[in-house]
């Protein structure tokens, strides 16, 4: 398979087709990973955070979408088409954004996700990001419906 990892800085604000191809991946992760909601969202939230796709003749397999806050990088989406899944897809796109902002001067980062204990599919996506040096760091009953798992990586 020949692929490809694109950056795409704030594609929505300029109408970039690839929020069209990543809500459609979105929309075919609806239902077993995204809330009805989570591609209205990230069409506004492309609208100020920058994209990381990888790409293969055409086709988006697998994408991450990504802002600054507070000094470090936070992950605001991750996802991969389901076809794609377990062929480390995923962990070229992460180790990607890495490079990309450690260059940025940036040294870490965070993600929120859904916690295992409410949704036990979660318990795969806290692994991935453990696999990649991620800590839990804190979680917050408040947040979400389900509440929210915090993981914090120290670029090095």
């Amino acid at each position: 398979m020949d692929l490809s990892i694109n950056l795409y800085e704030i594609p929505n604000r300029f109408g970039d087709p690839i929020t069209q191809k990543i809500n459609q991946l979105i929309n075919s992760l609806t239902g077993i990973w995204f809330t009805e909601d989570v591609a209205e969202d990230t069409c506004k939230d492309l609208m100020f955070q920058d994209l990381l796709c990888a790409e293969s003749d055409g086709q988006v397999t697998s994408f991450l979408v990504f802002t600054s806050s507070e000094g470090s990088i936070s992950i605001s989406l991750m996802g991969t088409d389901p076809r794609y899944h377990r062929k480390g897809i995923g962990s070229k796109l992460l180790l990607h954004l890495f490079e990309h902002v450690k260059k940025m001067g940036f040294n870490k980062s965070v993600v929120l996700t859904v916690p295992p204990s409410s949704k036990p599919l979660y318990q795969q996506t806290v692994q991935f990001y453990e696999k990649h040096g991620f800590k839990i760091e804190k979680e917050y009953t408040e947040l979400w419906q389900s509440g929210t798992v915090q993981l914090v990586k120290i670029l090095d």
